[in-house]
């Protein structure tokens, strides 16, 4: 029940990221949004988020939230968050994420 509610709160906050898509997960502990987006932007620094490895740790150094490149499992464009944790936590990991992703330039 606690991980039903988890789940349907990171989905709920991922959504209000412009741009960002994600399915509901049945029976796991993670979301695999789809960030393809943001793929080819660049941060302050002119550094081109070419692949998910790059904007997964784009987000890592900016904010400390970790996540999963969706590289990783043959799925390029996505990432996966793991809502294993707080709903506090979660909140706060997706706020940080729609902040830094918000000063992306395209």
């Amino acid at each position: 029940k606690i991980f039903k509610i988890r789940r349907d709160l990171i989905i709920n906050e991922l959504l209000k990221i412009p741009h960002i898509s994600c399915e509901t997960p049945h029976g796991a502990f993670y979301v695999f949004p789809d960030f393809s987006y943001y793929i080819n932007s660049k941060d302050d620094k002119g550094k081109i988020m070419q692949t998910a490895s790059d904007l997964s740790l784009y987000i890592l150094e900016t904010t400390g939230v970790v996540t999963v490149a969706g590289d990783s499992f043959g799925a390029p464009g996505y990432i996966r968050l793991s809502y294993a944790t707080s709903e506090e936590v979660i909140m706060k990991a997706v706020n940080l994420m729609k902040n830094t992703l918000g000063k992306l330039n395209f």
